[in-house]
């Protein structure tokens, strides 16, 4: 580790996370200056791994991504931040661009892009899918915070931006269970921003998204080098799109049929 200009702290946000945590924090915590490890109070060993190594334990009832974030930043010591989630590890050569990026940081630049590369089956799919999926995550936490959104949030900075060239690893799709799981969750959290948007079900949106979103995917991405892995990439993803407007339809079926019963009940 190079001498910094400033001194970083690094947020992980963890929620059953023995998996992926230990091979993480071996990496982390001989370089961040500060590591801490922001819990939704796991139930299995990751807890146990993370206080064999010099980390801050914090735990804190999940609402969403970006709430759980910005309360973290409340409590890192440092103004420089690096969140990175448990599912995700950085190249080395990431660890030494932010190392040189924070020993001279340009004047008024107060949020950094990382680009991502997203596993799929354990397999990185030339760059990985979406690459370079660009994260807000090291940014100054006086000028920054995460938006007010239930999903996919990112990085608002009143300062000035730049993009690193060196990536973060995320283990994006381990199986189909869990990710029907942690989609099942998603839907939720996308519906309620549609609501909040005052978004109403439409026929384009239903079945027009979806095929655009296979179509960028599979042939503008050129999964379709990638067989059967690469279809199923773009499928799953254009299957997302298909469920979350479904939701919404759901929503506005449920609530007419609250008005009809309403309805033909006064009393």
């Amino acid at each position: 580790m190079q001498e910094r200009k400033v001194s970083l702290s690094v947020i992980i946000p963890t929620y059953n996370a023995e998996i992926f945590i230990s091979e993480l924090l071996s990496m982390i915590c001989p370089w961040a200056d500060e590591v801490i490890i922001c819990d939704s109070f796991s139930t299995d060993k990751t807890l146990d791994i993370a206080r064999k190594e010099n980390v801050r334990i914090l735990q804190h009832e999940y609402i969403n991504s970006s709430n759980q974030k910005n309360w973290a930043l409340n409590h890192a010591m440092h103004d420089w931040v690096f969140i990175i989630d448990a599912d995700e590890l950085p190249e080395q050569s990431l660890l030494q661009e932010i190392d040189s990026f924070l020993k001279e940081v340009p004047a008024g630049v107060e949020l950094a892009y990382i680009p991502r590369k997203n596993k799929f089956w354990g397999e990185l799919l030339g760059d990985g899918v979406n690459y370079p999926d660009y994260q807000t995550r090291l940014f100054n936490k006086l000028h920054g915070k995460y938006q007010d959104k239930q999903v996919h949030a990112h990085v608002i900075s009143d300062g000035k931006s730049i993009y690193l060239t060196h990536a973060l690893i995320h283990e994006d799709f381990t199986d189909i269970s869990s990710w029907w799981l942690r989609n099942n969750r998603y839907f939720k959290y996308e519906l309620i921003e549609l609501l909040r948007n005052e978004q109403k079900w439409n026929r384009k949106m239903q079945y027009m998204k979806p095929v655009y979103v296979f179509f960028r995917i599979y042939f503008l991405k050129r999964m379709f080098k990638y067989g059967f892995k690469g279809f199923f990439i773009a499928f799953q993803w254009a299957v997302y799109h298909f469920f979350v407007y479904a939701k919404l339809y759901e929503h506005e079926l449920g609530n007419k049929q609250i008005i009809h019963e309403k309805s033909a009940n006064p009393y």
